[in-house]
């Protein structure tokens, strides 16, 4: 009796040992794959993302520029203005 038990025991932890081996494998395949699946997405990143996010800052930065010259030239239109309203007052001031 204890002979079959000890004969069932050893077969039981084999086949723990098959397992353990087996698991082992597939772990190591998950791993390679997790790896490349990682090394996939880095790459998109830095290649995609990266370019759509210096695309955006380009668009930003010559909105930024072309508002400047439009405050520019706004003042320089307001400067005008300025100065012919004083000529048409100083003109209005002698006809009266």
């Amino acid at each position: 009796m204890d002979k079959e038990i000890l004969e069932q025991l050893q077969l039981i932890v084999q086949g723990m040992s098959a397992m353990e081996e087996r698991l082992n494998k597939r772990m190591d395949g998950l791993e390679d794959k997790i790896k490349e699946t990682e090394t996939r997405i880095m790459a998109h990143i830095e290649n995609e993302v990266g370019r759509r996010i210096d695309s955006l800052f380009d668009g930003y930065k010559l909105t930024h520029e072309k508002q400047w010259e439009l405050e520019r030239q706004n003042e320089l239109l307001n400067q005008k203005l300025e100065g012919l309203l004083s000529r048409v007052e100083a003109l209005e001031n002698k006809i009266a």
